[in-house]
């Protein structure tokens, strides 16, 4: 795969026979259009006669071309369509090498980033799976007085690197019916994890490659929750791609008031003890919103999607009560003890969040 993650770090090398400098000029984009001058110029000498390697991490360069915002849930959009350009920057990287005192071309690289990691134990610049979500069964809420109009009515998308000829499809979960995408212009491109007509059923979807094999496999599975109001959290997931998961449990909102105090002292004396309005007196008084948030029942392996939300730098909330606007929030939680079936039965995951803005408006 030819995406590369930006929250972990990507080398580019270059090691030429007699080279003195090196540079790279690195042009960075939303689109696949690149200015004529570059982004950023970097340049090194070699370490020394014997060591003539020079090394260059352009991931903390990338990373200052994405945009996230709230997620947009337009339906329209869910299904063989490119990928938000906010959340995919190109890049090109002219490699240059001096020799004798003369620089000449050492070669172009050019390629794709997206806002994800691996982890330490992946190795170094690790080649991911084409399908910006890991293997798995999900989770989404359905009930069918909700309108798919909704935005929380939804069981959210994955995206995914596609070439032409590849395909995405979709088997209802009841009754075995099939619909397939064949692509036909490449790219990054989103799909909707439940295709239109299986929302009550669910389905299992698959990407098949160009020689008819299937590649990757994941099952969205819906579920009815009939005391509480679930609510939904999506995220920027380790793959840099939007990630929804539902919290079908029992909920509850705290709001924490904080501001400064001074002591105020009367000028006249005698003091009224009622009408100066006390000794003390505060400023700066605001507060903001925090939320407890349970999976319900979940199965093996769903500690690592969890980790994946404790781990992202982009995370919205949105609940049944306010359907229109997802909050952006921020994981409270720290640390997290990961279930498993054998040690520990039935397993639910408690997260805290807090909203990422004030109660009060105070924005200058």
């Amino acid at each position: 795969m030819s995406v590369k993650l930006a929250r972990s770090p990507y080398i580019i090398q270059i090691d030429e026979t007699d080279q003195t400098e090196t540079k790279v000029k690195l042009y960075l984009s939303n689109t696949t259009s690149f200015t004529t001058d570059p982004q950023y110029t970097l340049s090194k000498k070699i370490p020394s006669s014997n060591i003539t390697a020079t090394y260059y991490n352009i991931s903390p360069y990338v990373r200052e071309y994405f945009t996230f915002g709230a997620y947009d849930y337009d339906t329209a959009n869910f299904f063989d369509t490119a990928t938000s350009s906010n959340f995919v920057v190109n890049y090109k990287a002219e490699k240059f090498k001096t020799i004798g005192g003369v620089e000449s071309s050492a070669g172009t690289e050019t390629g794709q980033f997206v806002n994800g990691y691996s982890e330490y134990m992946e190795g170094q610049n690790r080649a991911h799976q084409n399908v910006l979500l890991d293997e798995g069964t999900y989770l989404y809420h359905y009930d069918s007085s909700f309108s798919t109009t909704q935005i929380n009515a939804l069981a959210g998308s994955f995206d995914a690197e596609v070439a032409v000829g590849e395909k995405i499809r979709y088997t209802n979960l009841s009754t075995g019916a099939t619909h397939e995408i064949t692509i036909s212009v490449a790219g990054v491109k989103v799909f909707g994890r439940v295709y239109t007509g299986n929302l009550a059923h669910g389905n299992k979807v698959e990407m098949i490659n160009t020689s008819s094999n299937v590649v990757w496999t994941a099952t969205f599975k819906p579920e009815c929750e009939p005391k509480y109001s679930p609510i939904v959290v999506d995220f920027v997931n380790k793959y840099g791609s939007w990630s929804r998961m539902f919290f079908f449990k029992v909920n509850q909102k705290t709001t924490t008031v904080k501001s400064n105090e001074y002591k105020f002292n009367p000028q006249t004396l005698p003091y009224s003890a009622t009408g100066d309005g006390g000794q003390i007196r505060q400023f700066n008084r605001t507060g903001n919103e925090s939320i407890k948030l349970n999976s319900g029942f979940v199965n093996d392996g769903y500690a690592e999607y969890i980790q994946q939300l404790m781990l992202s730098e982009h995370v919205t909330v949105l609940d049944y009560d306010r359907n229109t606007n997802a909050f952006p929030a921020k994981v409270k939680t720290q640390s997290l003890v990961k279930q498993t079936g054998l040690n520990d039965g039935t397993m639910n995951y408690t997260l805290d969040f807090d909203f990422a803005f004030d109660l009060i408006n105070n924005v200058t």
